[in-house]
């Protein structure tokens, strides 16, 4: 699954803002932070083999026990450094100046191998988190910093843009798709070769 994510982020802009240059040496590192925040949860999806991989925070992951989260990040900053994880912050802070008051879905990781794109797994995993959302009500968020990704997303409901303001980082934007009327799913395809990842 690192190798998964690590692969399909290494011409990510943002990524390489976060990482500064240590794209090789750090992207397993935050990638596997980015996953250990979010496995014991239930909202990690990956495909049988592998190949692609979402991991949602849902509206009560803010009930995250706090230690955990330290522990996590504390052992990023050890590998990273102080200067990535200032960038980290100023990312998070940017983001936060847009995301919205009412609880929603956030959508942290869509990755896909680059050797397995075009056919539809990035889609496949969307599915199940975009179902739960569905099934609250919730509107779905996430950020990217592609045009390409953009346009994926915005096929797929995610259709409300606002621009991220990053100071040094690349143009990023925040998109956010509206709650299905009356918690009804929209899209439950492709669900069936999916699961959820199991912690240990």
């Amino acid at each position: 699954m690192l190798a998964t994510v690590t692969a399909a982020f290494a011409e990510d802009p943002a990524w390489a803002f976060l990482l500064n240059g240590g794209y090789e040496r750090l992207a397993p590192e935050f990638a596997g932070a980015l996953f250990d925040l979010r496995v014991d949860s239930g909202n990690v999806w990956v495909s049988d083999d592998l190949a692609t991989v979402s991991m949602w925070d849902s509206p009560a992951n803010g009930d995250q026990q706090p230690p955990r989260v330290r522990e996590v990040w504390a052992r990023y900053v050890a590998a990273a450094g102080e200067p990535a994880h200032d960038r980290l912050i100023a990312y998070k802070y940017a983001l936060a100046a847009v995301a919205p008051a009412d609880p929603y879905w956030y959508l942290g990781v869509l990755a896909t191998h680059p050797a397995r794109r075009g056919e539809g797994l990035a889609t496949a995993a969307l599915a199940p988190g975009l179902a739960e959302a569905d099934s609250s009500a919730m509107a779905c968020c996430l950020e990217t910093s592609t045009e390409a990704n953009r346009r994926f997303y915005e096929r797929r409901g995610f259709v409300e843009a606002t621009d991220v303001v990053l100071a040094g980082g690349p143009p990023t934007w925040w998109l956010r798709r509206p709650a299905a009327p009356h918690g009804r799913s929209r899209d439950a395809r492709d669900r069936a070769d999916l699961g959820r990842s199991e912690s240990g």
